[in-house]
């Protein structure tokens, strides 16, 4: 039972890494600055996967849940940083029109 969690487990990792991409996709496309995007929530997210990695690391000591933790981490500012770029670009371009 241990083995299928632990499979089970890094399977779900890879999938939560890899959807991110539509996120980032949909965030870089944006035309509106990315305004529908909530930067908090996205905020805590990054604050929650940076402290869940930390713990993977520091306390459990377990590589693949580090490794999870770690593609969440480059997901979350991934998306946040796109959006405040997207969000920057936004309000420079409305100031010049």
């Amino acid at each position: 039972m241990l083995g299928l969690v632990s499979a089970l487990y890094a399977l779900f990792g890879v999938v939560f890494v890899v959807a991110y991409v539509p996120q980032l996709r949909a965030v870089w496309r944006s035309r509106n600055g990315a305004a529908d995007v909530s930067l908090g929530t996205w905020g805590l997210w990054c604050a929650s996967s940076t402290v869940s990695l930390l713990y993977a690391h520091l306390v459990s000591h377990d590589a693949s849940y580090t490794l999870v933790c770690l593609g969440n981490v480059a997901g979350c500012y991934a998306v946040t940083g796109t959006a405040l770029l997207r969000r920057q670009r936004h309000a420079v371009a409305a100031a010049a029109a």
